[in-house]
């Protein structure tokens, strides 16, 4: 397929991918953590959600790959229901998607030299994105952040545009330590955290930071289960894929914990790029226990750890807004845009 001088090129496997151009663009772009060929890797090895096809977009010009974007043939194109309460698919039938639900921050990672020549690739990829999504209900992308040049893109398309649901971040660029996080927060949920804080101490309670093991990972994904459950989605991890899945990312994957002698009340894995601690997915076993919360300590050992890293920024994913702004994360709308139809 070609769009112009840019042609774009679609592959069904990372075998048949230029991993370093790959990596180059997406580096370069400032892609997360889920546009790297590890995290491809894993979810391509290991689907939490299987899919029936997966195709590697890249736009090459002149000889060089200038955008990427990965895109996903799932039966259920959607899951949560998001884009049927907007009205831009009728039922949860096949979909062709970049990037996949459990990516929260869709974007087509691109190299250009000044905003015309960038929307110039964005255009060419999203007609190759209809052009193979042709046999799908529904081809497009999801969770794309409010402001990205590629939803006007779309719009000029007569894609069919929405906001669909609200990601939430946490700024970190010169916060120095976590007293400086806490000084910037409301002072009644300064105050919680610091008694929650006494609190399990008294108990014996220990939050850690630790390398992903097989066997600790299935009471992660226990914890985080249950967790799911109450909002209908506990089968978005099955147990061994996330194992595996988790397993597979190597260095960009840490687990969080909290615990008391003999038991785990609190569990996630976070997941890391250069700029950004991801709160990816985690839970809890009681919402209080003791007279403190677990959930309060894990973000608060999630936090601090961004801030030790030198990370700047702290996603913290869809959803649960009043818990998110009370941590100080800002929100930022998220749109789908699918092709007409």
């Amino acid at each position: 397929m070609s769009a112009g001088r840019i042609r774009i090129q679609v592959a069904e496997s990372l075998g048949d991918l230029d991993i370093a151009q790959w990596q180059r663009v997406a580096t370069a772009a400032g892609a997360p953590v889920h546009y790297t060929p590890a995290y491809l890797r894993a979810y391509q090895d290991s689907p939490l959600s299987p899919y029936a096809a997966v195709r590697y977009l890249t736009a090459v010009e002149a000889g060089r790959t200038v955008a990427i974007l990965p895109c996903y043939l799932d039966e259920r194109g959607d899951p949560y229901g998001f884009l049927r309460e907007v009205g831009i698919a009728k039922a949860d039938g096949p979909a062709l998607l970049g990037h996949n639900w459990y990516c929260y921050d869709t974007r087509v990672p691109v190299l250009a030299t000044d905003a015309g020549h960038r929307d110039r690739v964005l255009a060419a990829m999203l007609d190759g994105l209809a052009e193979v999504g042709a046999g799908a209900q529904v081809a497009g992308l999801v969770s794309v952040p409010e402001g990205d040049p590629l939803l006007d893109v779309a719009r000029g398309k007569g894609w069919r545009v929405a906001p669909i649901v609200t990601r939430f971040q946490l700024p970190l660029q010169g916060v120095q330590s976590y007293d400086d996080y806490l000084a910037r927060l409301g002072p009644r949920t300064r105050r919680t955290i610091r008694r929650y804080a006494r609190r399990a101490a008294d108990v014996g309670a220990t939050m850690s930071v630790e390398s992903p093991r097989p066997d600790f990972l299935r009471t992660v994904c226990d914890l985080t289960r249950r967790t799911a459950a109450k909002h209908g989605s506990a089968d978005m991890y099955p147990e061994s894929a996330f194992v595996d899945f988790v397993m597979a990312l190597g260095d960009r994957a840490r687990v969080v914990r909290v615990d008391v002698p003999g038991r785990t009340l609190a569990a996630a894995v976070v997941l890391l790029d250069d700029q950004r601690l991801h709160m990816w997915v985690g839970g809890t076993s009681d919402a209080t226990v003791h007279s403190f919360s677990p959930n309060y300590l894990l973000w608060a050992t999630e936090i601090r750890a961004a801030i030790e890293s030198g990370k700047e920024w702290v996603e913290g994913g869809r959803s649960n807004r009043p818990m998110k702004e009370r941590h100080g994360m800002r929100p930022l709308p998220l749109y789908a845009c699918v092709t007409p139809g």
